[in-house]
């Protein structure tokens, strides 16, 4: 049996005998670049060119979408489950509210998307650019941010209990009111980060750049601060902490600190 064969941007899209999508969905997806709630499991897009398609609610669940872009697409409520966007480029993607359980992101680019409300639990997004991104009540939970980059990022209301953050850079990101229990941040830029009312109890925030960050509200139960730099963070009304946790940290003059506590000055 010969496998019907559809072109996208310059891409064959071979269409295997035993598929689980809808080939009349995928056609319409490739001549009009919008195909809202198509059947679209575990097609093979990868390296497809398809900027601001239209596939809100769709189920791409297990699609092959490495090195897609779709940046600038309506992916709201779509389901992309164990998808592989490995190096897609998803910038100022509208994914509000997607489900993304299970997918892998490696490397991907999602400067700008906004991903409310998303269901990213483990998701792999190691070593990804999420430069401005909208994660505002996202649920995170177990997800893999490695070596991630999201300067400016709002995680506002979002749960990242036992979530790996190590070595990202998120200054200047918002995490009021986020779950980060468990989570490790060691060696994460957090600097001039907003965690207001977080609950970071247990968060592992060893050799960490807290300098310039709010804390207030946040609570620090046995929280990890072992050679974190407190250098102008306010932890004046945080919740939680006690002297011992902040007997391997450093900080300077312009760190808050509840009465009583100190913290030795970051060596220059």
């Amino acid at each position: 049996m010969k496998y019907p064969i559809l072109a996208l941007a310059g891409l064959i899209v071979m269409l295997p005998q035993a598929r689980a999508f809808d080939a009349a969905d995928l056609e319409k997806l490739v001549t009009t670049k919008a195909c809202v709630k198509c059947d679209l499991r575990r097609a093979r897009l990868a390296g497809a060119k398809i900027r601001g398609a239209n596939l809100k609610g769709a189920n791409l669940r297990e699609a092959e979408l490495k090195t897609i872009d779709l940046s600038g697409a309506n992916l709201a409520r779509t389901d992309l489950r164990r998808a592989n966007l490995e190096k897609a480029n998803l910038s100022g993607a509208n994914m509000v509210k997607a489900r993304l359980t299970g997918a892998d992101f490696e490397k991907a680019i999602l400067k700008g998307v906004d991903l409310s409300g998303a269901d990213m639990r483990e998701v792999d997004m190691e070593n990804v650019d999420l430069a401005n991104a909208k994660m505002i009540d996202a649920d995170l939970r177990k997800a893999d941010l490695k070596r991630s980059r999201a300067p400016g990022a709002d995680l506002s209301n979002a749960a990242l209990d036992n979530a790996d953050l190590e070595r990202t850079k998120f200054n200047g990101a918002k995490f009021r009111k986020a779950d980060l229990k468990n989570a490790d941040l060691e060696r994460a830029d957090l600097s001039g980060a907003d965690f207001r009312d977080a609950d970071l109890r247990y968060v592992k925030l060893a050799r960490a750049n807290l300098t310039g960050a709010d804390l207030t509200g946040a609570r620090l139960d046995r929280v990890v601060l072992r050679l974190a730099n407190l250098s102008g963070a306010d932890l004046s009304r945080t919740k939680g902490l006690k002297q011992k946790m902040l007997d391997n940290a450093c900080g300077d003059a312009a760190t808050l600190l509840p009465k009583g506590l100190t913290v030795k000055p970051c060596r220059k």
